[in-house]
């Protein structure tokens, strides 16, 4: 065990459970406090909370990972697709979705095009939200493994069971004010290992330099274009298709906040990738990753050449805020999909509140242990995993999603086709197709755009009313 990062661990696991607990009256409340903090969160708040959720173990982990073994250009593939997310979330859906006022993604699809939608959309957020759930829990093992000196499996089980208790507890309450915490830890981690780096080196020229003397191959191109394209749009879209950030906008006092604070979340994430650019070069230099069981243990391996153990516990305290922060929101995302859009809405519509809160706290814990599972024996690396889910939700969620803010003929047939034509086509060229690496969404996104415009345009147009309601969205 190592004691000084042990020990910073454990004080930050202390204080995020305490959180928790705090909010855990207010939280129960209702299914708005509980699902969207009341709609309550100022600028700053929500800048950081929607950073941090965006801001998964990939950002890190992931990211450094997979530019040291694919090269430069993939990490700033990676860096680039990222770092575009808000800017393009707060454009084209951030305060359309806020006016909606609704709960969450099928409470939107409900509202837009009925409940058949609404249903397909909560199995969708389910599923993708709990296999989101793997990677955060592989990256939690290996951070526990390592720090802690116990082995993954049991590093998976606590740390997993450890972050869902406050989230459990305290619902969007919790969630967000934890991840205030969380991005300024992540913020502060990165940039000192990112310093420590260039005083070591003295110069970016020099460490480029020496991580292409280790590896001459650390610039080239080394995957098929389509991985890399299929990769960036993927990640682009993601603050559009991904329940799990798009309920921050929910949270948001109005659309001028949601939009501000995805504005000030692109500034952290472009500081966070820059300092994230130091250490992926560092990485590279150390030439240790044929070495490695773990391609993703490249990061842990840069903060132990390079920081002493306070520093390297407080950039681990960071890394374990990337997987709290962004695990927090999905199963916040699940809970939500199982109890609000298919129990309350569909099974017990005379459901109290209390009882939807009660049993979302529930199902938060069931889909731990399913990611869990899973997490044992993961599928792949952290960074493709994290491009798996966003292209299915990119193929699933993202054209019905946009299309139906901004298009007034979009219907309800359209939405149910594009929606159901790009997850089945994304999970059949997953595992049936060879193409490269996270390719996929290239060709099921646009086929459920094509189809969704097809079937809308060929069928009975929506009525004024929902014509109506389209327009609501785009007025202050």
């Amino acid at each position: 065990m190592k004691i000084a990062e042990s020990s910073i661990l454990l004080i930050y696991l202390v204080i995020m459970t305490v959180i928790g607990i705090y909010f855990y009256k207010r939280a129960r409340q209702s299914e708005n406090d509980y699902y969207t903090a009341g709609n309550s969160i100022n600028t700053l708040v929500g800048a950081f909370a929607i950073f941090a959720a965006v801001t998964s173990s990939s950002s890190l982990m992931g990211a450094v990972g997979g530019g040291v073994v694919n090269g430069l250009p993939y990490f700033l593939t990676y860096a680039f697709g990222v770092i575009a997310i808000l800017p393009f979330v707060m454009f084209l859906v951030a305060g359309q979705i806020r006016r909606a006022g609704v709960k969450t993604v099928p409470d939107f699809f409900k509202q837009r095009f009925g409940k058949s939608v609404q249903i397909i959309a909560a199995v969708i957020v389910v599923v993708s939200m709990t296999f989101y759930m793997v990677p955060q829990l592989t990256a939690s093992g290996i951070i526990g493994s390592y720090v802690l000196g116990i082995d993954y499996v049991t590093a998976v089980i606590v740390l997993g069971l450890g972050f869902t208790l406050y989230a459990a507890l305290g619902g969007m309450w919790a969630i967000t004010y934890t991840d205030l915490i969380q991005g300024a830890i992540m913020l502060v981690g990165m940039i000192i290992l990112a310093t420590f780096i260039f005083a070591d080196f003295g110069s970016f020229t020099n460490l480029l330099n020496q991580a292409l003397a280790v590896d001459p191959t650390f610039g080239d191109i080394q995957l098929p274009w389509m991985s890399y394209f299929g990769l960036f749009i993927a990640f682009l879209w993601f603050g559009i298709i991904s329940p799990s950030v798009v309920m921050r906008n929910f949270a948001s006092r109005d659309a001028k906040t949601a939009r501000r604070s995805a504005m000030w979340g692109t500034v952290f994430y472009l500081v966070l990738f820059v300092a994230g650019f130091f250490v992926t070069m560092a990485g590279a230099q150390l030439g240790v990753v044929d070495s490695l069981s773990q391609t993703d243990m490249i990061f842990v391996s840069v903060i132990e050449e390079y920081l002493p153990p306070i520093f390297a516990g407080i950039i681990l305290a960071g890394v374990l805020a990337a997987i709290m922060s962004s695990a927090d929101a999905m199963l916040l995302a699940i809970s939500a999909g199982v109890a609000h859009d298919i129990y309350k809405e569909h099974i017990n519509k005379q459901a109290t509140e209390r009882r939807i809160t009660g049993l979302s706290l529930i199902i938060m814990f069931v889909a731990i242990l399913v990611g869990i599972y899973f997490a044992i024996e993961p599928p792949g690396i952290i960074a493709v995993m994290v491009g798996w889910v966003g292209g299915f939700l990119l193929s699933s969620f993202g054209f019905p999603i946009v299309l139906g803010l901004w298009w007034k003929r979009a219907t309800k047939e359209g939405a149910l086709v594009g929606m159901l034509s790009g997850a089945l086509l994304f999970l059949i060229l997953v595992f049936f197709a060879d193409l490269p690496t996270n390719a996929e969404p290239i060709i099921a996104a646009p086929v459920s755009l094509i189809l969704m415009i097809i079937v809308s345009l060929t069928t009975k147009a929506p009525t004024q009313e929902i014509q109506d309601l389209v327009d609501s969205y785009h007025l202050d």
